[in-house]
């Protein structure tokens, strides 16, 4: 029977289920499943800590395609009153580097003591996740037990996902990312955030490889409720270079942005 939930984390060991597979192979992760991780680990690491804390920037590396087996979990936390680093690695059974991430977290001021300041940005004009009924099957992408496919509801919302351009969809999972707990906001933005390649692909997936080398997610504010919308665009410079970014935003407008430095080749 298949698991009810992306990943399982007991201790310092993850342990991914099939929801966490990438769609390159299937014994690679997708990027979303370490990036709601390592959110989740973050928020988890600042319970201790006095204050409320906000998760502003997610900076996650990927120096390999990271496996799906478990890995080990390591956790460091330094910093001030103010602002907080934790610094998060998984390392595979053959003791490498896997991915790795450094988490912001700034503590919250009173949200009565300050105004706001500058005109926010606007988030595209799209239509409500429930207005919104075509499943966003990424072109070419493998249709099988994968984070993609059955970890993630995506619904789209403007563009196309059968030809190349900019598009925007909403995300929420389809279960639990982290077996045993209820998911954050924060976690399930960053789990939509790895999607801005796939989403706004510039390359035949028949033809061309182009995965991400890391993802950078920076939240302006806290998110809510349980959609995450992105509007992503992808450019391919000459000599396998790319860069995917995202606006990304809920109900209420543009909550952040999300990165991805792309690395492309053609197939063989």
């Amino acid at each position: 029977m298949s698991a009810d939930h992306v990943l399982a984390v007991d201790g310092d060991t993850v342990t991914p289920s099939v929801h966490a597979a990438g769609p390159w192979r299937e014994d690679a992760q997708h990027g979303g499943a370490p990036a709601a991780l390592m959110a989740s680990l973050a928020e988890d690491a600042m319970a201790g800590i006095e204050g409320e804390w906000q998760l502003r920037r997610l900076s996650l590396e990927l120096p390999r395609p990271v496996p799906m087996a478990p890995l080990r979990i390591e956790r460091a936390v330094d910093g001030g009153r103010s602002v907080q680093r934790v610094r998060l690695r998984l390392r595979d059974a053959q003791d490498r580097v896997a991915a790795e991430a450094l988490v912001l977290m700034q503590r919250a001021g009173d949200p009565d003591g300050l105004p706001a300041f500058g005109a926010p940005d606007a988030a595209p004009e799209v239509p409500e996740p429930e207005q919104c009924h075509e499943r966003v099957r990424f072109a070419g992408m493998p249709d099988r037990a994968a984070f993609h496919a059955t970890g993630m509801e995506i619904r789209l919302a403007g563009g196309s996902d059968a030809r190349p351009g900019p598009a925007t969809a909403w995300f929420r999972p389809a279960m639990p990312l982290i077996a045993g707990r209820a998911d954050s906001a924060v976690v399930r933005v960053c789990a939509s955030a790895d999607f801005c390649n796939g989403l706004s692909w510039e390359t035949p997936f028949d033809r061309f490889v182009f995965a991400n080398s890391d993802l950078t997610v920076l939240l302006n504010r806290p998110p809510t409720g349980e959609w995450t919308g992105s509007a992503a665009r992808t450019r391919i410079e000459p000599g396998g270079f790319g860069l995917s970014s995202a606006t990304l935003f809920d109900r209420d407008g543009v909550v952040g942005y999300a990165f991805q430095n792309l690395l492309v080749f053609p197939r063989a």
